[in-house]
């Protein structure tokens, strides 16, 4: 927000003496000439501090509605952040904890709800009188099925929603551990603090795919381009289906049987990037696949591809077989990452190419993504326990009976796969070794 104020030259004290409302701006005149203008809404997690960009749209937006403010001088500008919830409603009442009431995530309308949220949440506490209407602002709303054990607050076992309840989110994963990581994903210059990254095909729904990607905790959603340039049968709506301020879009050339199809299409990924408000988006998830039954990647088409898209100022991600030397020529010529196929797509057999892959992440400098075939959590922690930067999973999240749960699952073993790989397994050894020292034992 900010504020300008009227001069004390200005014939009129206060030229403006009403409230004024336009597209996406308020104006707000004060007594002691001041006017007020707001608001800017931007999902920036904590990040503080205005922006040149937030603050232009503010001013463009109050002169067309009011063009005198032009005029005015500012005096003030501020920020602060707005907590919020998945359907934007505050939570209020009872928590896990008994002596724990809550009032939190008003969003916009902490002021406007300030007494009514005053009176209920006194009478719960203070009369021990619990107004119906808390029900409709429970926590317990994000989820379904509640079971006994939710009752504890030590090991609360969150149930998740059914594929048609569309508010009912589940909750993101935990942060990652605070084990300090010497080897950040970067990729193409761009920072990700999640190393799992999803799909959005295969889903029964927009609801289950949306659900999956919140609890998946992925920052990285790869889109398939073809498919949503021609509204392909389940794509359609699929690019205002997520919300790309939050996610960056990885589109791919999935169904590209050349190299010539594939650059074609990379650049159509790169317009729709930009129609979607990601200016700077260059990523495109290279895919060359003449087998129509096995799905295996063309070796030198996707070579050939890959030199032209980089040429052109694309970050691209080759998805590969597991070979080493081939990845070494992708990494030579300018490509982001090297995506080895743990297994045939969709196959769900798992990491298949385990001594291949390890040459792979043993040798080449640039981001190594696991991707395809990884059918179960375990497998997606055994990924990054041999050292992989970040794995690509989408049928086994989109087919699995509960997306969401298991898009959780995996986000959650793609933590604990990386925290293993930097803590350092033990060694294999041939024979036992027991814990319990052998000496300074108690004899009889």
């Amino acid at each position: 927000m900010l504020s300008v104020q009227v001069p004390s030259s200005h014939p009129i004290t206060l030229p403006l003496q009403r409230v004024l409302f336009g597209e996406a701006i308020y104006i707000v005149p004060r007594r002691d000439g001041r006017i007020v203008i707001g608001a800017t809404s931007e999902d920036a997690g904590f990040t503080p501090y205005n922006t040149p960009d937030g603050l232009q749209t503010l001013l463009n937006a109050a002169i067309r509605l009011y063009p005198l403010l032009g005029h005015f001088p500012i005096h003030e500008c501020w920020w602060g952040f707005r907590p919020t919830t998945p359907d934007e409603l505050p939570i209020l009442g009872a928590s896990l904890c008994n002596n724990l009431t809550l009032a939190v995530g008003h969003y916009r309308n902490g002021i406007l709800l300030a007494p009514v949220t005053a009176k209920l949440i006194g009478d719960r506490v203070y009369n021990r009188q619990s107004s119906p209407l808390l029900n409709a602002f429970s926590w317990e709303r994000f989820y379904r099925g509640q079971t006994d054990s939710l009752q504890s607050i030590s090991t609360p076992m969150l149930q998740y929603p059914s594929p048609t309840d569309t508010l009912s989110l589940p909750p993101s994963p935990p942060h990652p551990a605070s084990l300090p990581d010497p080897k950040p994903l970067v990729i193409a210059g761009r920072s990700f603090h999640s190393r799992l990254m999803t799909g959005t095909g295969k889903y029964r729904n927009f609801a289950e795919m949306r659900q999956s990607v919140i609890a998946s905790g992925c920052e990285i959603v790869t889109v398939a381009v073809r498919r949503v340039q021609t509204n392909a049968p389940g794509h359609e709506g699929l690019a205002e289906a997520l919300d790309w301020r939050k996610i960056w879009m990885l589109p791919n050339t999935a169904g590209c049987q050349t190299a010539e199809e594939a650059v074609r299409v990379a650049r159509l990924g790169r317009e729709m990037a930009k129609l979607l408000g990601q200016e700077d988006n260059n990523f495109v998830k290279l895919e060359v696949i003449p087998d129509a039954k096995y799905l295996l990647p063309d070796p030198i088409g996707t070579l050939e591809a890959a030199e032209k898209l980089v040429k052109e100022g694309f970050a691209v991600l080759p998805y590969i077989n597991a070979d080493p030397l081939l990845a070494k020529r992708l990494e030579e010529v300018g490509c982001a990452t090297v995506m080895p196929l743990g297994s045939p797509i969709g196959s769900g057999q798992g990491i298949r190419n385990t001594a291949n892959i390890q040459i792979i992440i043993e040798t080449i400098n640039i981001p190594v993504v696991v991707d395809a075939g990884i059918g179960a959590p375990s497998e997606a922690a055994q990924a990054m326990e041999m050292g992989a930067d970040a794995l690509l999973i989408n049928t086994a999240i989109a087919q699995a009976k509960n997306p969401a749960a298991m898009a959780q699952a995996m986000g959650l073993a793609a933590t604990a796969g990386r925290l293993a790989y930097l803590a350092g397994r033990i060694p294999v050894k041939p024979h036992a070794s027991a814990s319990s020292p052998l000496t300074g034992t108690i004899v009889s």
